[in-house]
């Protein structure tokens, strides 16, 4: 078959599968693997995306590494698998997924399963003149089984009023992948590790939950060495879908160990209705190529006050390591903990969490998660979640 017939099978495949998608998967969150940083042989998350802190849309660099390295046989790891050339100025990208769940609460009821459309996301960049660029994320939003709780607590309006969503989207000027930039927009303030779980307390508990990214004004700058990122946020004052807190946020990060690892500083405050909420934090990396393996961290301690209660402080912290034992395959077990009031007993919640990520072929993911929660005083919360990935 001639090459030119295989892309016009190609982008009938492609095309089918969005329309399917568009009518049954719904938005849901995808970060970056910051698994890959160090261990893939780049230092900067932005090597890889066009977000700044990493994250969303890939440059192609990293859809080379896709294609090339990161994956367990080799292909062609650009949009629609190479089938669309593209122009320079413009680069497009989408992610589909589905998902079972089982999850054990200790429910009279017994275990209880879903099969869903967990996510149809589609990305677009546009280059400007000038260094400034425009890049949108937007998606198909839905619930997952029926539910009772018809708005929920990311969104201040019912689901149905709602259900396209786009959770990023913003204009920045970066004249050059290293260097100074600064970003407008909505987004997610840089902070922690950034990883693609949203339900780990380092994202859940810290306000970086699904669909919780606010509107901001981010600059810094990024280099091989160090990279820092300021940010001025606040709420969605149109649709009223994201955070609702209003503040400031900085994360420092300097490698460390011939660029073999980093250690971050951060700082975020936020005022939301009827709460104050200042953190502080640590997140660290070390990459240990000779036994291929990569060790993380996140700390954080979070001072909090409520006009009827007064204050209270909380640790939030998670830290483990991942294991990379051939191409394509990453398994990540990290150890995690919400002490809710570090001043009093028995609010503590402790978790233990199991990934696997399985990259057969470049756009293709087979993704696991095993979890298991320990809160104080209460019996153990057991989840797994099984994902199905694709990107175009």
């Amino acid at each position: 078959m001639k090459h030119s017939s295989i892309k016009v099978y190609m982008r009938w495949i492609v095309g089918a599968a969005l329309a399917l998608a568009v009518v049954f998967l719904e938005q849901g969150s995808a970060q970056a693997y910051p698994q890959w940083q160090f261990s893939s042989g780049s230092v900067r998350c932005n090597q890889c995306h066009f977000s700044p802190a990493g994250g969303g849309l890939l440059r192609g660099y990293g859809r080379d590494a896709i294609g090339e390295e990161l994956s367990m046989k080799e292909g062609n790891g650009g949009f629609l698998h190479g089938a669309v050339d593209l122009p320079a100025w413009l680069s497009l990208g989408g992610d589909i997924r589905g998902a079972f769940l089982a999850h054990n609460a200790q429910d009279p009821n017994g275990t209880k399963l879903a099969v869903f459309p967990m996510q149809f996301d589609l990305q677009v960049r546009a280059a400007l003149p000038y260094g400034l660029s425009i890049q949108a994320t937007g998606g198909i939003r839905g619930r997952i089984r029926n539910d009772s709780n018809e708005i929920p607590t990311q969104n201040y309006q019912p689901i149905t009023a709602s259900w396209l969503v786009s959770r990023e989207h913003f204009l920045m000027w970066q004249p050059a992948a290293v260097g100074p930039y600064v970003r407008v927009g909505r987004f997610f303030a840089p902070y922690g590790l950034r990883m693609a779980e949203h339900i780990l307390y380092i994202r859940r508990d810290l306000g970086f939950n699904q669909l919780m990214e606010s509107y901001g004004i981010s600059g810094g700058a990024v280099y091989d060495d160090w990279e820092l990122h300021l940010t001025a946020f606040a709420p969605d004052v149109l649709r009223h879908i994201g955070s609702d807190e209003a503040g400031l946020a900085t994360l420092f990060e300097r490698r460390v160990l011939s660029q073999q690892g980093s250690i971050g500083l951060q700082f975020k405050y936020g005022n939301g209705p009827g709460i104050d909420r200042t953190m502080a934090g640590i997140v660290t990396k070390l990459n240990l190529p000779s036994l291929k393996t990569q060790l993380m961290a996140e700390a954080n301690l979070v001072h909090q006050e409520l006009p009827t209660v007064g204050g209270s402080n909380q640790f939030v912290g998670a830290a483990g390591f991942t294991v990379f034992p051939t191409r394509g395959l990453i398994l990540t077990l990290l150890g995690e903990r919400n002490h809710q009031d570090i001043q009093v007993k028995g609010t503590a919640w402790n978790a233990g969490t199991f990934l696997l990520g399985w990259f057969p072929y470049p756009h293709f993911e087979v993704a696991a998660m095993g979890r298991l929660q320990f809160p104080s005083g209460q019996d153990t919360t057991q989840t797994l979640l099984l994902q199905v990935h694709y990107f175009l």
